[in-house]
């Protein structure tokens, strides 16, 4: 059985007309859901003064700093679609992330974005940015952001493999007066990473300074002093 072709000039003029407009629609919509997906994204503006958030709350600064960190979170889903982090501006994000810590200062959500929501992103100088944001409401209120501190130390040094600033973080932790309470564990951060950054004579010069102040009566952490600074007397007799 032959198959008979047809010359292009034997079609209809409107099939041909059908078949250029049928193109263009899949071109026209294939371009802008590019556009929608990238160029398009939106960013984060910068936040205002915190007393001008403040000022329109009209007393109510809980309920506004939760409204405008719920703005924050569902910023990076667009055109019902979910953005990766790394397009977000952590510039303006950690502004955002202070301000709204300014506008109730007993709220500790802030810097658990900062610690373990933003931190996931495989970009090492927006994880920087989410730890300098951690160290500054530290320094602000200690007591009640330790933990998160903890956290920055364990994201330098997991992270970025940046043990020399994670020591400076754990540091900072270790010296807070004694009258704030935090448990052992996160003040014995310093010696765990002394002896992995083998500064061995400062690591048993702490352990010794802490037994002999007499200030440690816990059994579980007397224990594992002592334990420490056994293993570490070994090491340098080794050397």
């Amino acid at each position: 059985m032959s198959i008979q072709h047809r010359n292009i000039r034997q079609v209809p003029v409107y099939f041909l007309w059908l078949f250029f407009i049928f193109f263009a629609g899949q071109g026209f919509y294939h371009h802008s859901y590019s556009e929608s997906s990238g160029v398009a994204y939106k960013q984060l503006k910068a936040p205002l003064e915190s007393g001008y958030y403040k000022a329109i709350s009209f007393g109510s600064d809980k309920l506004l700093s939760f409204l405008l960190l719920m703005g924050v979170q569902l910023h990076d889903n667009q055109k019902g679609m979910h953005v990766s982090y790394r397009h977000l501006d952590y510039a303006v994000l950690s502004d955002w992330l202070l301000t709204i810590e300014k506008i109730n200062p007993n709220s500790d959500y802030p810097a658990f974005l900062a610690s373990r929501v933003y931190s996931h992103v495989d970009d090492k100088a927006k994880i920087r940015l989410m730890v300098d944001v951690i160290e500054k409401l530290f320094k602000k209120n200690p007591q009640k952001h330790w933990r998160r501190m903890t956290e920055a130390c364990l994201l330098l040094k997991h992270q970025l493999n940046d043990l020399p600033a994670a020591l400076k973080v754990a540091e900072q932790i270790a010296d807070l007066p004694k009258g704030i309470k935090l448990p052992f564990w996160a003040r014995d951060m310093k010696l765990v990473l002394l002896d992995e950054l083998s500064q061995f004579e400062s690591a048993q010069l702490l352990i010794s300074s802490m037994l002999k102040s007499g200030e440690i009566t816990d059994k579980d952490e007397l224990r594992f002093l002592q334990a420490r600074l056994l293993k570490i007397q070994q090491v340098l007799s080794k050397n």
